[in-house]
This record gives C-alpha cells, sequence and structure tokens, in this order.
C-alpha cells in the first residue's frame, strides 16, 4: 500500500458519498451498541475480581424444600474449622434486616447495609481498613465506617479513629469508631455502609444451631478439591441437624440430597444458587444480542458495497487491462473497506461518549469511558480487523474478479447471477434477526404488562411502610400506636409485621402435622395485617382482636393447606416453634416476591412464637388523604412511637415491589432499542437493495411502459421479489423466536401463554417496513419518462 492507494481511496468514498454514509451509518449504529454492551459486561463480570483470593471463596448455602438459602447456623463455622484442614480460614457475617440513622454533631446518614463479621472475614473478602492492620486476635470489637459514611458523618476531617456516633438519634447509644474502610479497587458483592469486627459474633441464641441467621464464607487451600470438600462439609452439617432434637432446631433432612453446597464467590453477583439468575440471563442476552447486532451491520455493510459493485465495474476492467494484478486491486477495495470501518469506529466511539449517561440511567449502572481498559481496546482492535476481513474479502474478491472483456464492453451485473443469491441471502440474514427482534420483545412486553398488572394476591397501592426500629412482637405492644395513627385522616388499616411483600424473604421453620413435617415461611403479623394488604381470604377468617385465642392460633396460605396435604384445614392443630397452634383461617397465595418464584407454603402468627421481630409498620389510606396523612404523621410521629429516634422516613409499597419488576424492564427497554437498532439496520439494507436493483432495471422498466405497462402492474413486479424475501425471512425467523420466548418464559413461575399475536405483529412490521421502502423506490422509477432511458 501507498500514498496513492489512500489517495484513490479517499477519492471514492467522496464520489459515492450517499452509499458510503448509509453504510458507515449503520456500521456506526452497530459499533456503538458493541461498545456499550462490552462496557456492560465487563463492569458485570468484574465483581470481587481484585480480590487476590478471588478463586479460592465459596459461600455456604442450605438447600431446602421451599429453595435454597444464603443462611447457615453459628456452629457450623466452628464445625468446619476443627474437622476440615483443607479450609484455610472460614469466617460469618450477618446483615441488620432493618435501616439505622447514625447520627454526629456535623451530620446524619441512613444505615442501609449494616454488618456484624468475624475478624476473619477481612481477609477471605478482602477488606482492610485505612492506616491500620486488623488484628485477628484482637479481644474488642473493631467498627469500621465506608469512605461515603464518614464524610457524611465527619466531613473535614483527617481521622475518624475514636470518634463517637450515636445510633438511632442524637441522644442515642454511642458507639466508638475505629477507623474507615481502605478503597476497594473494584466492584464487590459484599458492601456496606458499617461493618463490625468481632471474635465473639454469636452470643446466647444466635450461638444455637436453631438459630440460621448468618453466611458462612470459607476461603479454601490452593489445590483442593472443591467437589469433595462440599460433601465433607455437607455430612458436618447434617450430622450436627440430625442431632438437634430441640423443636426450634428441627429441619428435614434428606440423607440422599445435599443439605449444603459450596457456592464460589465468581458466581454472587450473576447467578447465586439461592437468588434469581436475571443478572446472568441479561449479560448473557445482550452479549448475543451485541453479536447479533455486529453481524447484522457487517452483513448490511456487505451487502451495500456489493451493490456498488455494478458502478464500479468498468474501473475494475480498465485497471486489469492496464496490467494491474488481482490482488492488487482486491487490496484497493480491502483498503477501501478498512478506511471506512475506521471511521464508523471514531464516530461510534463518539455515540457512546454521548449516550453513556442514558445507558448507565437505563440500566442502573456506572459505567465510565475509563472503563475502557487493555483488554476492551484490544477486543474493539481485534473486532475492527475481523469485520474489515468478513465483511470486505467476499466483496472485494468478487469485484476484483470482473472480467475485462464483458465489463468493458456494457454488460451489467444483474441481480442473477454469482451476486444475486448472496444479497438475497445477506437480506433475509437481516430480516431474520430483525424478526426474531421484535418477536422477543412482543413476548417480554407481555410478561412485564402481566407482572405489571397481573394478580399479585395482594394490593401494594396505597400502601405507605414506615421504618421502625422499635419492636412489637406482641398486639398489646402495637394496640396504642396503631390507635393513634387511626385518628389521622384518611387512614384505613394499620399493621406491623416482620415482613413486607417485595422486602427481605421470611424465615423458614419447619411444622409437623399428623406426623408430616413440612418446611413453611413464617411471618410474625397484627390485627388488621390482611387487611390492610388486601389479603382475600378462602376457609375461616383471619386474626380478629375480639377472639381470645388467636394468640395460639395461625393463618395460612393456600400453598401450605397443599403441603400439608390438608383438604379441611381450619381447625387442625400443626406444631412448630416449639408449641402447638389451631389453623383458624386459609388465605388467597400471594405472590410477595414476584412472578419468577413459586409461591412458598406460609404460616402467618401473632406472637413471637419463632423469636420474630416485627418492626414493619405499615398503612393503607385513601389516595387523595395520602399527603396530609405522612405530613401529620411526620410530625406525629416522636409523639406516637417514642422507640424509634428521631427520624420519620416512609416507602411506598408499590415502589418497594415494582423493584421485583426492575431487571426485566431493563431487558425490555435494552431489547428495544436493539430491535429498533436491527429493523434500521435491514431497512437500510432492503432500500439499498431496492435502489440497486431498479437502477439496473430501469430500461427493462421503459420497454413495459412502453408497451402499455400500468404502474399498478409494475409495482407488483417490481416489489414481489423483496416481500418474497421477508416472507421467506419470517418462516425462518418464527421457529428461532419460538424457542428463545419459551426458553425465556420458563424463567417464571407465573407467565403469559405464547400466543400467535408475536408472530402476527412481526409479520405486519416486516411487511410494512418492505412497503415503505420498496414501493417508495419503485414509485419515484415508474414516474420516469421512458425515452429518456431508452436514448442510445
Amino acid at each position: 500500500m501507498n500514498k496513492l492507494d489512500f489517495k484513490i481511496a479517499l477519492r471514492t468514498f467522496l464520489k459515492a458519498k450517499w452509499y458510503n454514509i448509509l453504510n458507515i451509518t449503520g456500521l456506526s449504529l452497530g459499533l456503538a451498541a458493541f461498545i456499550f454492551v462490552t462496557l456492560y459486561v465487563d463492569h458485570e463480570t468484574s465483581y470481587d475480581k481484585w480480590n487476590k483470593n478471588y478463586s479460592r471463596v465459596f459461600l455456604i448455602e442450605r438447600e431446602l424444600p421451599n429453595g435454597p438459602s444464603p443462611y447457615t447456623p453459628a456452629p457450623l463455622a466452628e464445625a468446619i474449622k476443627a474437622q476440615c484442614p483443607e479450609v484455610e480460614e472460614v469466617g460469618r457475617t450477618n446483615t441488620a434486616p432493618f435501616e439505622m440513622p447514625f447520627y454526629t454533631a456535623a451530620g446524619r446518614f441512613v444505615i442501609k447495609k449494616w454488618a456484624g463479621a468475624d475478624y476473619s472475614i477481612a481477609k477471605i473478602l478482602g477488606i482492610t481498613p485505612k492506616g491500620f492492620q486488623l488484628d485477628p486476635d484482637s479481644k474488642t470489637p473493631t467498627t469500621l465506617l465506608s469512605k461515603q459514611t464518614s464524610e457524611v458523618l465527619f466531613p473535614g476531617h483527617g481521622t475518624v479513629v475514636n470518634k463517637t456516633v450515636n445510633m438511632a438519634s442524637r441522644s442515642g447509644m454511642p458507639f466508638i469508631v475505629s477507623g474507615v474502610v481502605d478503597d476497594i479497587p473494584g466492584n464487590t458483592n459484599f458492601q456496606f455502609d458499617c461493618i463490625g469486627f468481632s471474635n465473639d459474633l454469636t452470643s446466647g441464641k444466635d450461638a444455637s444451631f436453631a438459630n440460621r441467621i448468618f453466611q458462612t464464607y470459607i476461603l479454601v487451600k490452593p489445590n483442593t478439591d472443591v467437589n469433595q470438600l462440599s460433601k465433607k462439609i455437607d455430612g458436618i452439617y447434617k450430622k450436627a441437624a440430625l442431632a438437634d432434637t430441640t423443636q426450634s432446631g428441627r429441619e428435614s433432612i434428606n440423607p440422599d440430597a445435599p443439605a449444603v453446597y459450596l457456592d464460589a464467590l465468581q458466581n454472587l453477583h450473576l447467578k447465586p444458587h439461592y437468588a434469581s439468575h436475571t443478572g446472568e440471563q441479561i449479560v448473557q442476552g445482550l452479549v448475543v444480542l451485541a453479536i447479533i447486532i455486529l453481524i447484522v451491520t457487517g452483513v448490511n455493510f456487505t451487502n451495500l458495497y456489493i451493490t456498488q459493485a455494478n458502478r464500479r465495474a468498468k474501473e475494475v476492467g480498465v485497471k486489469k487491462v492496464n496490467g494491474i494484478r488481482k490482488g492488487k486491486i482486491a487490496g484497493q477495495f480491502m483498503l477501501e473497506i478498512f478506511f471506512q470501518c475506521v471511521v464508523a469506529l471514531l464516530i461510534a466511539f463518539g455515540l457512546v461518549v454521548i449516550g453513556l449517561p442514558y445507558f448507565n440511567q437505563l440500566l442502573m449502572a456506572d459505567l465510565l469511558i475509563s472503563g475502557i481498559n487493555l483488554t476492551i481496546v484490544a477486543q474493539l482492535l481485534a473486532m475492527l480487523v475481523g469485520l474489515t476481513l468478513l465483511a470486505g474479502i467476499y466483496p472485494a474478491l468478487v469485484m476484483a474478479g470482473f472480467k475485462p472483456a464483458e465489463v468493458l464492453r456494457g454488460d451489467q451485473l444483474s441481480g442473477g447471477g454469482k451476486l444475486s443469491w448472496v444479497k438475497n441471502a445477506i437480506t433475509v440474514l437481516q430480516f431474520t434477526f430483525a424478526i426474531v427482534f421484535v418477536i422477543t420483545l412482543v413476548v417480554i412486553n407481555q410478561q412485564v404488562k402481566y407482572m405489571r398488572a397481573g394478580d399479585a394476591g395482594f394490593t401494594a397501592k396505597q400502601v405507605v411502610y414506615v421504618d421502625n426500629l422499635a419492636l412489637f412482637n406482641t398486639p398489646q405492644k402495637f394496640e396504642s400506636v396503631r390507635n393513634r395513627i387511626k385518628e389521622i385522616p384518611g387512614v384505613k388499616n394499620v399493621t406491623v409485621a416482620t415482613n413486607v411483600p417485595g422486602g427481605l424473604k421470611p424465615v423458614s421453620n419447619e411444622y409437623t402435622v399428623q406426623s408430616k413435617a413440612v418446611t413453611m415461611n413464617t411471618i410474625g403479623v397484627d390485627y388488621e395485617y390482611f387487611e390492610t394488604l388486601n389479603i382475600g381470604v378462602k376457609e375461616g377468617r383471619v386474626f380478629n382482636s375480639t377472639f381470645s385465642g388467636d394468640s395460639v392460633g395461625v393463618v395460612i396460605n393456600q400453598a401450605a393447606a397443599k403441603a400439608m396435604d390438608l383438604p379441611n384445614p381450619v381447625g387442625t392443630t400443626i406444631n412448630g416453634c416449639g408449641g402447638r397452634y389451631k389453623i383458624i383461617g386459609v388465605t388467597n397465595d400471594v405472590k410477595a416476591y414476584g412472578f419468577e418464584e413459586n409461591i412458598q407454603p406460609t404460616v402467618y402468627v401473632m406472637n413471637d412464637h419463632c423469636n420474630l421481630s416485627k418492626t414493619q409498620i405499615m398503612i393503607s389510606a385513601e389516595e387523595r388523604a395520602i399527603p396530609t396523612m405522612l405530613s401529620t404523621l411526620g410530625k406525629q410521629w416522636k409523639d406516637i412511637n417514642k422507640l424509634d429516634g428521631d427520624t420519620f422516613s416512609y416507602h411506598f409499597l408499590d415502589e418497594l415491589y415494582g423493584q421485583l419488576f426492575a431487571k426485566q424492564e431493563q431487558l425490555q427497554t435494552v431489547l428495544f432499542f436493539f430491535s429498533a437498532l436491527a429493523v434500521f439496520i435491514a431497512s437500510l439494507g432492503i432500500f439499498s437493495s431496492a435502489a440497486n436493483a431498479i437502477r439496473i432495471r430501469m430500461k427493462e422498466i421503459a420497454i413495459r411502459k412502453v408497451f402499455g405497462a400500468m404502474g399498478q402492474q409494475l409495482m407488483v413486479t417490481l416489489s414481489k421479489p423483496f416481500f418474497y424475501t421477508v416472507l421467506i425471512a419470517n418462516i425462518i425467523a418464527w421457529p428461532v423466536s419460538f424457542l428463545i420466548s419459551d426458553k425465556w418464559l420458563q424463567t417464571f413461575a407465573y407467565r403469559v401463554h405464547l400466543s400467535a399475536m408475536p408472530f402476527v405483529i412481526a409479520l405486519a412490521v416486516s411487511l410494512t417496513i418492505v412497503a415503505l421502502t420498496v414501493c417508495l423506490q419503485v414509485v419515484r422509477a415508474i414516474r420516469f419518462n421512458p425515452a429518456d432511458k431508452l436514448k442510445v
């Protein structure tokens, strides 16, 4: 290659600028989408990779009949430490299930992520304080604040060591801050505002095997057989579980299946065994979408370049007559293609810079241009070279292979022959991908709409839940608070519970009925709980203050009645949490944690049977009265609930519950943009193909008009091949779309049925695109004067 080759490439680019603008537009959009996805995937897969022990850290999780759980009993860590020499370190963490305001003279910070941990956790998860080293043998606790927390509570202070913080209120319980956590060099799964390290993390009931409230992490020694270690820990757990004969400690153990297992740290962000894999599905989906978009833009690029073959046929013929070799000609075309790819990549970078804030908002991410590291740069350069070869090698060789004698005497490369099937195949491929996108998008829209508008079994709208630190574990403790709140105009019902729908999941306990043991969720509630959430009653009744026996009664849901094989459950006595309880009613099932999980068997209790903490205050009110009600409640809160501290804060239940669908709505929005991009690129392809095909057939059209062909006849003749192409694309796309959509829907326990509507919509959209792009070209073509085209 020399300077002249670059001059020719630039001149050729400017000569056919409109074709090249179309080419570069499609390619730059595809490359920008690819860069966005690369940034996001790199961010999402980077969690905890900075930890030098990344590949050797595992979380121990329990397998329960109702689904896996990340929580294990406190003694398990000590047993592993004593019996498993393969384990280098073992540590426990315990996260507070409520928010806690911290106060100093300078500021206030609401701690949303508050953790306690063994000192060994610091080594396992790579947590280090700023300016000093933790002492694993220390007999005193060490409390560390995150950088953000310390900056709010102690603005302008060089150090926070030995500073005092008050919890809950300005006059609340004080504690001494030991320091600040050193900056973590990357993303992490273990996030906190405040963490307290201790060598005495458990005490009293926390230390029993029955209290499964800890997350237990282990750091295995190098070259450890993790599968064998998992079986060993499973055996330790089963032995201890079977040895615990207390009612509260009992747990159903299947000797033929693992009770606990190891989940690698590298899985915890995107695909934890105990939670939804929606994060991984979005990452995988985006990767597939980005690759497909890149393929579509590549084949569109190829198609547009092939379209220009006729225009440059004589140029190639002259070059060959003058002795220029075929390889030299192909190289010139490859240089032109590479030049266009570079321009497209530069434009794509500009689009990324402009669009990154919107992309962050869309996916609730915090991506930065600085996140483009050497790995991503290497991927982009490899993609640039690969795209140049894949998109350019065929048209370059085809154009370099033109026969001089044919092209110099005016023979044109028509739509038939060796180029025709390639162009048609490319068009079919483009529309196939676009149709798959459209069908999948419609299915996702249907499922998201179903989740938003479907029957969840309760009403979240017009329900407010108030942050609260006081414990109301018996109805008597909460009665005065309820009465005061109900005096406020517009309030309908008030209750308190251990859990709210969409929040932290309830604990599970084993209950027995007629010698059958069943593990079920346990939710502590108070009077008006079911009325506040508008949960329907199937049989019997719910808790009512006029019935004194309700203190030893329980309400169950339909799933619990089914799990216990009780056709007539009301009046049946069940055992659990160290007591005997009579079932007084059965409620409708509630999809409290979304549509991805099956509804779990649930027992609702009134008194503190299972060591539950009822802190979640919920209020249902008339919609028009909510603003005034909240204002009044905020002014009276310190007087109504004296144990809660200085701060009144609240949330709307429908917003909390809506967060369960956030990932699916992200996927919906992302797929919408990718679908629009795929359709746009496919439209560019068919637009250029139609323009070129009509240009080649202009003399034929003129002759037909001379012989009396009407506009309608010409319209059908010229557009029919393109409609056939799109119909073929639909036939190919439908089974592929069905398999993809059906597999995605299988991830939901409650889902829409896959109907014909998405396929009909995709057919209509694709045919409309052809009608708009092709027919407009045809209309322009049939309006010319035939004499102008038949002149010699």
